[in-house]
């Protein structure tokens, strides 16, 4: 064969070149493909988000030109100047009119710069131009206003809005006005006229420049009656072919081998729809730079391979095979393999280095795994050292005494509760309790708490029988129901609620039959990263004794009992916080008259 020709190293350097340039440009491919899609994607978002803001800006001010028109239209004084209007007045009549309806129009006209003219239609027939530029309508094609008035007819006061056409005998140069019309309705639902008004496109125009990111972008906008009212290109003498788009759509489409994005949006005050346009050639070609840079890196991994194969393969490829054959009988866990050292440079280190690793491993496996129950022991030891003040026992036994001779049985209740407690912590840590024990010991510290809050605290507690004769750790759940009187409620003033419940969850696949322990509260809750952080199981540090917490207990079931046990917590700012144990199910048969009871004040 003509590959049997070369060396190893040449062919492996062939290969690995081969394979770089495959690879390289195969990721870069996919790379460009998922890129472009991801940014289709994101710019159909962005734009589509774009089109809807400056749609809502539009829909908002041709709302304050309506508001305008309301104030014109519900004014008593235009009301009444132009009913007061005989049938068939004299321009010198419609003058006095209209000069007494410029006076009521005044700050209309600054509120609405893009007002051009003005023109009413009373029900006698008169005719009354308003405005600066009022002569503008003598401009337009008949037809034109012909036509707007029919459509009011059949109106009950909304707008009409409508291209306008000049007359065919007028000089003028095509404008950029828009006109919108209504009937003259006043408060009480009398029409009294018509109100025809020319607006310039600049107000549209000012909104929807914001979709030109591009030189062939467009945009087109349309009255209720899917009429065109305007085109961001100047050109809306004829409605565009544009492709069919559901209410806040988007749609790629290609027209000439060019990809455009079409999205439509609608006005939630007047009902004028936009439909934009936007090429996404000029966009995407900005991306092909990725795929450039693929390619590139490709040819300089090929480079750099072949450089670095050629300096080092010779040197390394023979006396790596034994190191390397060493290393795979290491990872199937045979720790006594060494391998032959027959030079003298860097590779003989190497394999010296090997022999001493996985002599050094072997000795640390036992060592660690000494050392590591060794240390589980102390722990635990540690633990109960912080639960273990036996003075206190004593003298709070002094305490209930003397409460009790004085008469005081509330107080002297409280102390033999904490009294029992203390004497609860001086068992063995080795002696594991019962879940009947524990609870009872939890009781004795509610009764306390109890006494603090009085009627601002709801307790619930709910075990099955079952599980109360189920072997726990000592002091499993105290230091968590004590954080929740300590945190949880530290700023709560009234309705505390908290609840202890438990289940037993049955086997299921490989997981084994465990006991479940829930302890709710309503109260401030913890954000994700608290939670995290108390989760990360860090070692219990010797903090004089001050409290175990949360920390502890996760730490101790990790240690007694290992995986699948352990500690779940579910919480939410300001929503309380729900602790989950879970814990070995093995129940010692028969109750033991536990009475399961929930104790509620509040």
């Amino acid at each position: 064969m003509f590959c049997n020709r070369f060396k190893f190293s040449t062919k492996l350097i062939a290969a690995l070149s081969v394979a770089t340039l495959i690879i390289s440009g195969i990721t870069g491919l996919i790379t460009y493909k998922v890129h472009l899609s991801l940014f289709n994607q994101e710019i159909s978002r962005q734009y589509r988000q774009t089109t809807k803001q400056v749609l809502a800006r539009l829909d908002s001010r041709v709302k304050d030109m309506y508001r305008i028109t309301d104030y014109i239209t519900l004014n008593p004084s235009v009301k009444t100047a132009i009913l007061n209007q005989t049938a068939g007045a004299t321009s010198f009549e419609r003058m006095q009119v209209e000069r007494v309806l410029d006076e009521q129009l005044y700050q209309v006209r600054l509120d609405a710069p893009e007002m051009i003219g003005m023109r009413i239609y009373d029900l006698k027939g008169n005719i009354m131009n308003l405005g600066t530029l009022s002569g503008s309508f003598q401009r337009l094609d008949p037809t034109c206003l012909e036509d707007m008035i029919d459509r009011l007819e059949g109106t009950a006061g909304e707008y009409v809005w409508s291209r306008v056409k000049l007359d065919p005998g007028s000089q003028m140069e095509p404008t950029n006005w828009v006109m919108a019309g209504r009937l003259m309705r006043s408060v009480d639902l009398e029409t009294y006229g018509m109100m025809l008004i020319l607006f310039n496109t600049s107000l549209f125009e000012s909104h929807l420049k914001d979709l030109r990111v591009h030189e062939d972008a467009n945009a087109y906008l349309f009255d209720g009656d899917g009429k065109l009212l305007y085109s961001l290109s100047g050109d809306a003498e004829s409605v565009p072919d544009l492709p069919e788009l559901g209410t806040d759509a988007n749609l790629i489409q290609k027209e000439g081998g060019i990809s455009y994005l079409y999205t439509n949006q609608v006005a939630d005050k007047v009902n004028f729809s936009l439909v934009s346009k936007v090429s996404l050639e000029q966009i995407q070609s900005r991306s092909k730079v990725i795929l450039q840079v693929a390619i590139i890196s490709a040819l300089a991994s090929l480079f750099c391979s072949w450089l670095i194969i050629t300096v080092i393969s010779r040197r390394l490829l023979r006396p790596l095979g034994s190191l390397v054959q060493g290393m795979r009988r290491v990872r199937e866990g045979k720790f006594d393999t060494r391998v032959s050292i027959r030079t003298r440079d860097e590779l003989a280190f190497i394999g010296d280095s090997f022999n001493r690793m996985t002599s050094r491993i072997e000795t640390l496996i036992h060592e660690v795994y000494e050392r590591e129950i060794s240390e589980k022991e102390a722990e635990l030891k540690a633990i109960q050292a912080q639960l273990n003040p036996h003075f206190l026992y004593n003298t709070l036994g002094m305490f209930f005494w003397k409460f009790y001779m004085h008469g005081d049985e509330n107080s002297a209740q409280l102390v033999n509760n904490l009294s029992e407690m203390l004497q609860y912590t001086l068992e063995p840590v080795q002696h594991l309790t019962t879940l009947h024990d524990e609870i009872k010991q939890i009781n004795n510290y509610l009764e306390i708490q109890k006494a603090r809050y009085q009627e601002a605290l709801s307790i619930e507690i709910d075990l099955p029988d079952e599980l109360l004769n189920c072997p726990v750790i000592r002091l499993l759940l105290q230091p968590i129901v004590e954080n929740v009187f300590v945190h949880a409620f530290r700023n709560k003033k009234n309705d505390r609620r908290l609840t202890i419940s438990g289940y037993r969850m049955l086997a299921a696949g490989e997981n084994p039959e465990q006991l479940v322990l829930e302890i709710a509260d309503n109260g401030s809750g913890m954000d994700q990263a608290l939670i995290r952080s108390i989760l990360e199981l860090p070692g219990i540090a010797d903090d004089g004794g001050r409290h175990i917490g949360t920390r502890s207990v996760i730490r101790r079931i990790e240690l007694v009992y290992g995986a699948p046990y352990g500690v779940d917590i579910h919480s939410a700012i300001g929503k309380g916080t729900l602790v989950r144990l879970r814990l070995p199910y093995h129940s010692a048969g028969g109750g033991n008259g536990y009475d399961r009871k929930a104790a509620r004040r509040g």
